[in-house]
C-alpha cells in the first residue's frame, strides 16, 4: 500500500527529478516507510512505501532484469502467490516475494490483458523504454485512487490530487459544475473531480500513452446484473450456501502479508461480519478498533461490546465529545486536506482520528464492511424506493399513495420526509425522472433532500462558471445500456457502483486511512463477491423492507442477538453542536467572514450568514421532522464550509505540504 508519482513526457525530454520529488513528499503520508525515483527518457516514477508484502525487499520503483520496465504500484494483489507459481512454471525468475514484482512479469507476458488476471485493490504505472509507452491501470471497484491531467504533450498522475499540483505542472482551480454536484449528489461525476482538468482513471479501466499520441483509455471490467428471467435460482439456501463460500474466500485471500490486521468494529452487520470473517479465518488474534460517542444520539457502544464480548476480541475505543475544548475544526481540516473532496458531513472525522488509534497502537492493516450496503441494497434510499414500486404495483393513484405514506410509513423515515417522497412519486414526476435516466434510481430522492438550499447561495459568476455539457447526463448515456430489462433494485446498485461507491465510500475508506498509513481492506469488495452479490435475486438482499436480509440470516448464527436486530443506522455525527454554534463562530472566520467568502468568489455572503442565522435559531430537534429540517441547514452550511477550506488550501495555495 502507497502512494505513486508519474511525468510522461511524450516528446521523449527526461522529467525533472525534482517535480518528481515534490510529488513524493506531498504523498509521504501514504508511504511513510520508504520512498524512491526513477527518472529516464520520457518518464519519471515516485513512490512512497508502506511495508506490508515482502517488507525487506519490494522497493519500489521496481525494474526488470533488462531495464525495459518499471513499475510504481499501489494497492494488494491477493492471488499473487498462485499468479508467481503460473509465472515461475513458465520459466519466469524472481528476485523477492512481492506481489509487486508478479504484475511487472505478468505485463512482460500478456500487457494490458494482466489486469484481467488480478484480484485485489490496485492502481499502478508501467513504463516500456523499447516502445516508450506508458500504461496505467486502476482496480476493478475503484478501491485505489490514480488521477491525472494532461496537457497535449504531458501527462502528470498520482495517487492524490495534491501531487499534481506539488509537481510545479499543474495548476488547482476548482471546476465549478463539480462544486455545484456537490451539493446535489454528494460526490462529482466520473471521471471529473472537484478540480478543473484533473481527471480521475475510472474503476475497471486503463490507460495506454504512446509518444505522438493521446491518453487511450479502454474499460476491462463492468459489472452485470441478470434479467429478470435469467436469475439460476430463487432459492435462499442455495444463495446462503453460494455466499458463504464467497465471503470465507475473500476474507482469507484478504490476510496475506507480513504485518498484524485489526478491524473496525460498530454496532452493524457489516463491520460485525467482516470482523467474524477475520476471526475465522486468521490464525493470530484481531484486535478492533471502535467509536464511542458522549452523545447518546449517535453512539453505538452498547452494540459493538456485546459484539465484541461474544467474538472475544479485544477492543479499543476512541471516545468523541461533542464538548472538546477544542472542537474539531483543526480535524475537519485535516480532513478535508486528505480528502481532496467537499463534505456535508462530518462522519470522516472520528474515521480519521480512529485510524490515527489504529496507527499508534502499531497496526498497518485494517478490515472494514465498506461496500456491503453498495452491493446487498442496505440504505434507505432502496427501501423507500421499494415503496414506491410497491405502490405503482398497488396501482395507488397520486392521492392514495400520500395517504399511505403519511399513515403508514411514517413509522420509517420522519413525516416531512414523506410529503417530499409523496411529491417526488407522483406519476408524472417518476414519467420525468425514468426519460432521464432510463430508470428511476432509488438515490434520486435523496439528491432532493437540499432542493432549494442553495437558492441565491451561488454567486452570478460561479453560475455563469457552471454552464456547459451536464457531467450527469453524460454519465447517464454510459449507464443506459447497461440498466435495460433489469430489476428496479438491481438498476439502482448499478448506479450506486458507478457514483457513490467509488467517490465517496472506497474514497473516504482510502484517504482516511493512508492519510495516517494505514492500509483499509474491504472484503466486501472483493470482485468475485460482488459479481455473486449482482446475480442474488433482488428479494433476498432487499426482503420487503428488511435490507441486508440474506447477509442478516447468513450471520445470525455468529453474533449475539441486539435489540437493534442490526437494523442499519446511518452513521452520523453532531454538526451544529462541533462547528456551528455561537461561541465557536469566530473560529470559522477565515472560512466564512465576508472578505473570506467574497475572496472565493463562489458564494453569496448574505446568503451563507443567512444560513447561519436559520440554524443558530433552530430550538433543539425533538422529533423527526425537526432533525430533518436542521439537518439540510447543517448538510448546506458544511459543504459551504468545506468547499471554502479547499479553496483555501489548494487554489490558494495554503497547503505548505504541496506548495513548500
Amino acid at each position: 500500500m502507497c502512494g505513486i508519482s508519474i511525468i510522461y513526457h511524450s516528446t521523449g525530454q527526461t522529467p525533472a527529478q525534482a517535480s518528481i520529488e515534490a510529488m513524493n513528499r506531498a504523498l509521504r503520508h501514504r508511504g511513510p516507510d520508504d520512498g524512491g525515483i526513477l527518472t529516464r527518457e520520457g518518464v519519471g516514477l515516485g513512490h512512497r512505501r508502506l511495508s506490508i508484502v515482502d517488507v525487506a525487499d519490494g522497493a519500489q520503483p521496481m525494474v526488470t532484469r533488462d531495464g525495459a520496465l518499471a513499475i510504481v504500484f499501489n494497492g494488494e494483489i491477493y492471488n499473487y502467490k498462485a499468479l508467481r507459481t503460473e509465472l515461475e512454471n513458465s520459466g519466469a525468475t524472481f528476485r523477492t516475494h512481492s506481489d509487486t514484482e508478479v504484475i511487472l512479469y505478468l505485463y512482460q507476458r500478456l500487457g494490458a490483458a494482466c489486469v484481467e488476471r488480478l484480484r485485489g485493490m490496485f492502481s499502478f504505472a508501467i513504463h516500456d523504454t523499447q516502445s516508450s509507452t506508458l500504461f496505467l491501470a486502476r482496480d476493478r471497484l475503484g478501491i485505489k485512487p490514480l488521477f491525472y491531467h494532461w496537457d497535449g504533450a504531458t501527462l502528470v498522475a498520482a495517487s492524490e490530487c495534491k501531487a499534481l499540483f506539488a509537481s510545479g505542472l499543474v495548476q488547482a482551480r476548482l471546476c465549478a459544475q463539480s462544486v455545484a454536484n456537490y451539493f446535489i449528489y454528494q460526490f462529482a461525476i466520473t471521471p471529473h473531480t472537484l478540480f478543473d482538468g484533473v481527471y480521475e482513471l475510472p474503476p475497471g479501466h486503463h490507460l495506454t500513452l504512446k509518444p505522438g499520441g493521446k491518453p487511450d483509455i479502454l474499460g476491462y471490467w463492468d459489472l452485470d446484473f441478470p434479467l429478470d428471467n435469467e436469475y439460476e435460482s430463487r432459492d435462499e439456501a442455495y444463495w446462503q450456501d453460494k455466499l458463504r463460500l464467497a465471503l470465507d474466500d475473500a476474507a482469507t485471500s484478504h490476510t496475506i502479508g507480513d504485518v498484524p490486521i485489526g478491524s473496525y468494529l460498530s454496532g452493524g452487520i457489516d463491520s460485525s461480519a467482516t470482523t467474524h470473517l477475520l476471526i475465522q479465518n486468521y490464525p493470530h488474534p484481531v484486535q478492533t478498533f471502535s467509536i464511542h460517542f458522549t452523545n447518546p444520539h449517535h453512539d453505538e457502544s452498547e452494540q459493538y461490546r456485546a459484539i465484541a464480548t461474544h467474538l472475544h476480541a479485544k477492543n479499543s475505543e476512541l471516545t468523541m465529545e461533542d464538548e472538546r475544548p477544542q472542537g474539531y475544526l483543526a480535524e475537519l481540516v485535516q480532513c478535508l486536506y486528505h480528502l481532496e473532496q467537499p463534505q456535508r458531513m462530518a462522519v470522516d472525522i472520528p474515521h480519521f482520528m480512529l485510524s490515527a488509534r489504529v496507527r499508534d497502537q502499531h497496526y498497518k492493516v485494517v478490515y472494514t464492511g465498506d461496500g456491503a450496503d453498495e452491493i446487498l441494497a442496505g440504505y434507505d434510499c432502496f427501501r423507500q424506493d421499494r415503496m414506491r414500486t410497491w405502490s405503482n404495483e398497488q396501482q395507488h393513484s397520486d392521492e392514495q399513495r400520500r395517504e399511505v405514506y403519511l399513515n403508514e410509513h411514517t413509522r420509517y423515515f420522519s413525516h416531512d420526509q414523506m410529503l417530499l417522497l409523496a411529491q417526488l412519486h407522483t406519476q408524472q414526476n417518476q414519467q420525468q425522472v425514468i426519460k432521464r435516466f432510463g430508470f428511476y434510481p432509488a438515490w434520486y430522492d435523496f439528491w432532493q433532500i437540499m432542493s432549494g438550499m442553495t437558492d441565491g447561495l451561488f454567486t452570478s459568476a460561479f453560475q455563469d462558471a457552471c454552464r456547459g455539457p451536464n457531467q450527469m447526463d453524460g454519465l447517464i448515456e454510459q449507464i443506459r445500456p447497461h440498466v435495460q430489462g433489469r430489476h428496479p433494485l438491481n438498476q439502482s446498485l448499478y448506479m450506486e457502483a458507478k457514483t457513490r461507491l467509488p467517490h465517496w465510500i472506497l474514497w473516504k475508506s482510502d484517504r482516511l486511512s493512508m492519510a495516517h498509513g494505514v492500509e483499509a481492506r474491504v472484503p466486501f469488495m472483493d470482485h468475485p463477491l460482488v459479481e455473486l452479490a449482482a446475480h442474488i435475486p433482488p428479494e433476498l438482499k432487499l426482503n420487503g423492507m428488511d435490507e441486508k436480509y440474506i447477509l442478516k440470516k447468513l450471520m445470525a448464527p455468529h453474533l449475539p442477538e441486539l435489540p437493534t436486530q442490526y437494523k442499519k443506522r446511518g452513521f452520523y455525527t453532531p454538526i451544529r453542536e462541533w462547528f456551528f454554534t455561537p461561541e465557536r463562530y469566530p473560529e470559522l472566520a477565515p472560512y466564512l467572514s465576508e472578505q473570506a467568502l467574497e475572496q472565493a468568489g463562489i458564494f453569496s455572503p448574505a446568503a451563507v450568514n443567512d444560513l447561519y442565522q436559520r440554524l443558530a435559531a433552530y430550538p433543539p430537534p425533538t422529533n423527526g421532522n425537526d432533525y430533518y429540517q436542521v439537518m439540510r441547514l447543517e448538510w448546506t452550511l458544511m459543504t459551504v464550509l468545506s468547499v471554502q477550506v479547499l479553496n483555501k488550501l489548494f487554489v490558494l495555495g495554503e497547503a505548505e505540504s504541496v506548495y513548500g
